[in-house]
């Protein structure tokens, strides 16, 4: 019988989620000395970024202890490592979704309109909870209103742990999401270890 690995999954975005989506930093959610700006390269084009070394330091701590294998989960793709190195994250793998591709393929006229239809984040969360079997945090700023047409990621809740965290893409996470974040992790994480 193959032994599941007990360590949660924490699918990650970057834009409205590490990355606030604001021309200036909310210095009523961090501390103004507490924002990192500067530029990542996705797609070709150099983006804006803008996020809170307090979360930089949680997803790392979170990594470098074995409390969570985190996941970039976003339209970035494998890109996401141009926003690590900028902002000093580990490298951490990018979740398999093939919906992605066909979500771009029907966008640019070349699959039916129908693949593009639906989430395509959705697919691989349910694997994470379903084939995995492995508690699930997922950080998304689109899952308040991605979900209602998934019933509200319950199902995934059904399958494993799920905690799901929509933060408002103008702030990216806050304390109270760190906060809760770190709770689920301390319910549903093995002991803690570092990762060498």
């Amino acid at each position: 019988m193959e032994t599941v690995d007990p360590t949660p999954v924490w699918l990650l975005d970057i834009d409205g989620v590490v990355n606030a989506i604001s021309r200036k930093p909310d210095r009523n959610v961090w501390p103004r000395d507490q924002w990192v700006t500067g530029t990542a390269s996705s797609a070709g084009v150099d983006w804006p970024i803008l996020a809170a070394q307090p979360v930089l330091d949680f997803i790392r701590t979170v990594h470098e202890s074995g409390r969570a294998e985190v996941r970039w989960h976003t339209t970035w793709q494998h890109d996401a490592e141009n926003l690590a190195r900028l902002l000093g994250l580990p490298r951490f793998d990018t979740q398999d979704s093939p919906e992605f591709d066909e979500r771009e393929q029907a966008l640019a006229g070349a699959a039916p309109v129908a693949v593009a239809r639906g989430w395509w984040k959705y697919p691989a969360a349910e694997r994470v909870v379903r084939d995995e079997g492995r508690p699930l945090v997922w950080t998304d700023d689109d899952a308040t209103w991605e979900l209602r047409a998934h019933d509200n990621g319950n199902e995934l809740s059904r399958l494993a742990p799920t905690l799901i965290v929509s933060p408002q893409s103008h702030l990216g996470l806050t304390p109270k999401h760190l906060r809760n974040i770190d709770a689920f992790l301390s319910i549903q994480a093995p002991r803690p270890n570092a990762r060498s």
